[in-house]
């Protein structure tokens, strides 16, 4: 058995303690040590609560902060408290006949002392401390065991391929197998994570009930796993799907995994409400959001509502690509001529930012690291205050020089803009080949006039809205609702689940279904996008559907109960349609989604601001069951 000896441990806490500016060494530096000794105590036992040392290294750093960049005193004495673990730890050593302390004896000691940092951290992350102390005590090697190979057979139906990355994380997490079988790769998302249904089968053969497996980037999947604790695990009803075990969070690996139950729909196959929706009968389809998927999680989620009074910035910003791009500049002073972003942004002169302008940000707080691309993503905010809005990207860093964790607020930052957000939207108007110019204040196509999305998305960020707030599952598209049993509703994929503007969610599913129910029925090309905006001024004059495809006309009914859903937590349909017109634009830029979907939702947000504007004049007093005084007459030839 070999243990990493205190030295060691001493010479990489001061290191951590040097990186975060602290020119002391804390119990906090200690234990970010022991993490990161490879295959160590600390990082096995971890990874067994389904969580990874950088992971739990970043929660620490966020807690205590950077330091000052000036030092007061010169080495990097121990704290009172440093000293009282190390005492524990010689203690612990001679109790065993030794006089010198490796890493078991320091994290032993250090839980021992109870009421630190990394102990308060480790509580908040959902540890039991206890059981980990023992878990801890009785582990009789550092070396990590090995697990028997499991095989992985795929269905015959399955379409697609996995990475060996992929492969091997889902190996660990079914380690003690015999072999997994994935059946099928669920369809419907819009990001890189990957959601497979799973079979696994015991070494004698037998197999086991089938589960749903996210594989994704290990930050984001354990972020998944602590709101779903936080917002889902006690407002789900009985018979749901629900997160099985911890994840699985290799240390080798940049990917992670969680498993949740899953259930089979009547007939014994797996099945999304994308897929199952193409069977059902649009009636059925309607009765189906009502009764089943609104009242079995509105009583604890969306009905459970309170006031909410906030800018549209605030909850929708985020949905936008980053505010700029800067390319690191290396400055220890202010610039001449630098342009100063921080709280409260003024958003008009960040819209005069251009190519090469030297910027400064100050106290934005880091939400993403990557260090593959030297970059980091900044938001606005901090602590639960952080709204993700007014991101900006930082590239060319170093991190051999400089280090940087989620959480942590900077102080200042000097760049060159690279790129706009402005740019960027405009750029991917553009790839939808426009059959109309969108340089201007309007777009005008065929008998239709509507706002530019990409000249008035900027004035509708500072939309002061009242409106309410409950919990919200946060990405509501057709592939994360799965059937089950006698057609019940059962959600999965928490990864955005929070405390958020009540009618996202059925905004959220009322694009979904646009894009992937309605869309497929319409003509191709901008042709069929106009088919569907004629079918939704309809809707937004209180008629029913009508467009010139019977079938596309039927199918549009749903949206009907999507709104009428939607109308029971507004205020004002002013709110709907600033949402809309924003989730839209969002969806605009995925390229995820097929050409014609995203030249649907260009004319989608296009025709959301122009109601939105429409009801400024009346001053949100009309609603869509009711004809706008100056509604603008969009089929004058009908």
């Amino acid at each position: 058995m070999s243990y990493v000896p205190l030295k060691d441990i001493l010479i990489t806490a001061r290191q951590e303690a040097h990186r975060m500016r602290h020119y002391y060494l804390g119990v906090e530096h200690l234990f970010i040590a022991l993490l990161e000794i490879t295959n160590g105590l600390a990082s096995t036992t971890i990874a067994e609560y389904g969580l990874t040392p950088e992971y739990v290294i970043d929660a620490i750093r966020r807690k205590i902060g950077k330091g000052s960049r000036h030092r007061l005193w010169a080495g990097i004495p121990n704290t009172p408290r440093t000293e009282i673990v190390l005492d524990i730890a010689q203690d612990a050593a001679s109790e065993e006949g030794r006089d010198h302390i490796h890493e078991r004896d320091v994290l032993l000691a250090l839980l021992d002392e109870y009421d630190n940092m990394p102990v308060l951290v480790l509580r908040a992350l959902g540890i039991d401390i206890a059981q980990f102390r023992d878990t801890i005590f009785s582990r009789p090697s550092t070396s990590d065991a090995s697990q028997p190979f499991v095989k992985v057979d795929f269905a015959s139906s399955f379409e697609g391929s996995l990475s060996k990355e992929e492969l091997f994380v889902l190996r660990r997490m079914f380690h003690g197998y015999g072999q997994i079988r994935i059946e099928q790769l669920l369809t419907g998302g819009y990001t890189t994570a990957r959601l497979l249904v799973v079979t696994p089968t015991q070494p004698d053969g037998r197999e086991d009930a089938a589960v749903v497996v996210k594989v994704g980037a290990t930050d984001a999947i354990l972020d998944e796993a602590q709101r779903y604790d936080r917002y889902v695990k006690g407002t789900l009803p009985p018979l749901t799907a629900r997160l099985e075990e911890k994840p699985t969070a290799p240390e080798s690996s940049d990917l992670a995994a969680i498993k949740y139950t899953f259930i089979t729909d009547n007939s014994g196959n797996p099945s999304t409400l994308a897929q199952a929706i193409t069977s059902w009968t649009h009636s059925y389809t309607q009765q189906w959001l009502e009764d089943s998927l609104y009242n079995g999680f509105g009583d604890r989620w969306w009905k459970q509502n309170r006031a909410y009074r906030f800018e549209a910035w605030q909850e929708y910003d985020w949905l936008l690509p980053p505010v700029l791009t800067l390319e690191v500049v290396q400055s220890d002073t202010t610039p001449p001529g630098v342009h100063i972003l921080r709280y409260p942004i003024k958003r008009q002169r960040v819209n005069t930012l251009q190519y090469g302008d030297l910027v400064m940000v100050e106290n934005f707080t880091v939400q993403k690291v990557n260090p593959e691309r030297n970059a980091i993503q900044l938001a606005l905010g901090q602590g639960s205050h952080l709204t993700r809005a007014y991101q900006v990207e930082v590239r060319g860093l170093d991190f051999e020089q400089e280090m940087y964790f989620r959480g942590e607020i900077v102080e200042r930052f000097v760049g060159r803009v690279w790129k706009t957000r402005n740019e960027q939207l405009r750029n991917a108007a553009r790839s939808l080949e426009p059959e109309f110019d969108i340089s201007g204040q309007h777009i005008v196509y065929n008998e239709l006039r509507m706002p530019n999305p990409l000249e008035h998305y900027n004035a509708l960020l500072e939309t002061t809205i009242d409106s309410t707030l409950s919990t919200i599952h946060g990405d509501l598209h057709l592939g994360n609702i799965m059937i089950g049993p006698q057609d019940s509703p059962l959600l999965i994929d928490f990864g955005q689940t929070r405390e958020g503007h009540t009618i996202f969610d059925w905004i959220t599913l009322e694009m979904s279904l646009l894009n992937e129910l309605i869309q497929p029925l319409a003509s191709p090309g901008w042709k069929g996008a106009y088919e569907i905006i004629e079918g939704l001024i309809s809707l937004n004059r209180g008629k029913q559907p009508v467009t010139r495809n019977n079938e596309l006309t039927d199918a549009m009914s749903i949206i009907v109960t999507i709104r009428g859903i939607i109308a029971r937590h507004i205020n004002s349909w002013l709110e709907y349609y600033l949402a809309l017109s924003f989730v839209s634009l969002r969806a605009m830029t995925w390229q995820t989604l097929d050409l014609d979907n995203r030249r649907l939702m260009f004319l989608v947000s296009a025709l959301a601001m122009n109601e939105f504007e429409a009801l400024q004049v009346t001053g949100g007093t009309y609603s869509p069951h009711t004809e706008a005084p100056d509604a603008t007459d969009f089929m004058s030839n009908n």
